[in-house]
């Protein structure tokens, strides 16, 4: 009867132990997951580097600082809607996060833009309403370029 006490306690030890090092494990792939999209992000290798945040997101959704590098993947991509959408989630899991709110900002102006050029296509030369669309965007030419005139 001793000897099944001793198998439990022993077998109860490894086992806490075994899942400490799976934990360990884990974290340690999850680093080395955001090294690689880190640096396939630095390369200019989008698309490894949305790839590898999607899966970091997947192991660990509430990480801002993927959600953060996501946002400007799709910014740089062209991918409005998603970009905003990361970004919100970012700001979401850290309302703090300076260049999440300012990249934000940057995406809404340029659907903005977006926006304005397709009205642009579909208004009369004539109308007051396009006179002001076209004042509005070079107003938000001028902030996205930095130019005064």
């Amino acid at each position: 009867m001793k000897f099944v006490y001793l198998l439990l306690i022993v077998l109860a030890i490894t086992g806490c132990t075994s899942s400490s090092n799976v934990q360990e494990q884990s974290q340690l792939n999850l680093v080395e997951i955001e090294n690689r999209a880190e640096a396939a992000y630095l390369a200019g290798h989008l698309d490894m580097a949305e790839g590898l945040y999607r899966q970091l997101i997947k192991e660990k959704d509430n990480y801002a600082p993927a959600w953060f590098r996501l946002g400007n993947i799709y910014t740089r991509s062209n991918r409005l809607d998603g970009a905003i959408s990361a970004y919100q989630r970012c700001i979401q899991l850290d309302n703090t996060h300076e260049k999440a709110w300012y990249n934000l900002a940057i995406a809404r102006m340029r659907q903005s833009t977006e926006v304005l050029i397709e009205a642009q296509k579909h208004l009369e030369d004539s109308s007051p309403a396009k006179a002001q669309m076209d004042e509005l965007f070079i107003q938000l030419m001028r902030l996205q370029t930095g130019k005064k005139e």
